[in-house]
Parts: C-alpha cells; structure tokens; sequence
C-alpha cells in the first residue's frame, strides 16, 4: 500500500464514502457518465458509493456481478440489478480512466480492486492500529500513541461508512471499524497517562464518555485524569455523577468499580494510586 500519497487515488470509508483523485478533486469529472447520462459535479451518486464501499471492502478478493447484487441489496434486488451493477462498474473504470488509473479489473469472472495506484483508509487504519497495539503492549507509549494518532487523524467524523449503513454487510463492517476506533482511543488515552501527560489524556476521554457513555472503562480513566491534573473535587462529584447515571441508573446494573474507585477518591488517594486500582479491577 502506497500510504495515502499524492500521486494515488483514495478511498474513504472512515466516515462518508468518497473518492479522493490524484489530483486532489473530490468529485466527478464532467466527462463521467453513470447510468447513461453524464454525472452531476459532486460527490459520487448514492448507488455508485456502495459499490465502490463494498469493493473497497473486498479488495483483493474478485466479486462477481451476482455477489455485489447480494451484498448491496441484501436478498431482495430489483429486476435490473445485474444491470445496474455492470453499470456501475462501467461508470468506475471510466472515472479511473479519467485519471489514467486502471482501479477496478477484471479477474476471475468477477472484478476487484487494483492493489497498486489506490489507497483505502481503513485499510490504512487498521495497519496503524496494528502496528501501535506491538507499540503499546512492548511499553514503547510515545510511540505508540503517535502511531495511533495518525490512525485516528484519517477519520472524517465519528462513523464509518455513515452514507451507506443501510446495506446490511456495510453496517456490520462500520460497527467493527468504530469498535476498532474505540479501543484505539482508549490506548491513546492510557499512553498519555503512562507518559505523565495526563493533559492530553483529558480531551480524549471527555470525548469518549461523551460519545461511548454506557461503557464504563474512559470514566474511570477520565476520574484518574483528572484527579492527577489536580481537579479531584470535579472528579469525585460531577464525574462520578454523571458515571452512576450512565453505569447504573440508567441500565439497572452494578458498577462496582466505579464505587471502589469513588471511595478512593473520597480517602485521598492520587491519580497513580487510583490508576493501579483500575487496572487491577479490571483483571
């Protein structure tokens, strides 16, 4: 993979689907048709997104017309959906050829991707992803945390593939990428702390409760945070407040994590004390 360069075309699937051209254009060039008539200035046409999502997902693995039609429809086609595939497909090898890149072959009665001249970000997310989660579990936090971050700098919002999740496979493979986003925050946000930043860790956790508000973990990290940038009083009230509402008013359920490390608080214990707490909990 050539890394997101600027001589590759791009794929964006970390948010809406787009298409980014060697030359920087997010849009189709006035010469494309799709469906037989020339294609509005823009983003790409809604069905023309889904099936460059859903080949973006297969990659190297050819897809026939009638496997897309099941991808994309989801067991309930329209009569001309083999058609409107193979159109679909036309109208992306000759966006592709607008820009002198042979992107969408043909192999084995199917068509896939181009290995070469393409970028996709997911791919390039999960590589990152990877390569900091060897960082993060070899101790190596400042490097992992860059590593990470330059994952996360590649998302256009907070969900993947948000224009097309209402073809089921997409939907499936959005909740696995914002899972993956999730857990890659959370070592991001523990790297900080490990590198006595918890400063930096702070953003990233508010963000995370904010957005991931029943899970239980960026709370009690978020309490540690701020306890050790010397906002207990925040930590141990409006925190936890907002925490038992979440963890337990609102689900029904025990947190007894949380109120250990409530009462910890409570006694005057540091943010690192409460961090070996947590992880310790955890286990």
């Amino acid at each position: 993979m050539s890394g997101l360069t600027g001589c590759s075309a791009r794929i964006h699937l970390l948010g809406p689907v787009s298409l980014v051209l060697p030359d920087g254009r997010r849009e189709v060039p006035r010469d494309v048709r799709v469906g037989g008539s020339s294609a509005p200035r823009g983003s790409l046409p809604a069905q023309l997104r889904k099936v460059l999502a859903v080949l973006a997902i297969a990659r190297d693995v050819p897809l026939s017309a009638e496997q897309i039609v099941k991808r994309v429809w989801d067991g309930d086609p329209p009569e001309s959906a083999i058609q409107m595939v193979r159109n679909q497909i036309r109208s992306l090898r000759q966006l592709f050829a607008a820009v002198e890149r042979d992107i969408v072959v043909r192999a084995h009665g199917g068509y896939r991707l181009a290995t070469a001249g393409l970028d996709i970000d997911a791919e390039q997310f999960r590589t990152l992803v990877r390569q900091g989660r060897s960082l993060h579990a070899a101790g190596h936090q400042a490097e992992a945390v860059r590593v990470l971050e330059r994952g996360l700098a590649l998302w256009h919002g907070q969900e993947a593939l948000v224009d097309v999740r209402d073809v089921p496979g997409l939907q499936v493979e959005a909740v696995g990428l914002e899972e993956m986003r999730f857990h890659t925050e959370e070592m991001v946000a523990e790297g900080h702390l490990a590198l006595g930043r918890p400063e930096d860790a702070l953003p990233v956790l508010r963000a995370m409760t904010l957005l991931h508000p029943s899970r239980e973990w960026p709370w009690l990290l978020l309490m540690a945070a701020q306890t050790l940038v010397g906002r207990r009083i925040e930590a141990s009230g409006v925190t936890y407040r907002q925490a038992q509402h979440h963890l337990v008013e609102k689900t029904g359920l025990d947190a007894p994590l949380l109120a250990r490390v409530h009462q910890a608080l409570l006694r005057g214990s540091h943010g690192q004390e409460l961090l070996t707490l947590i992880k310790r909990g955890a286990w």
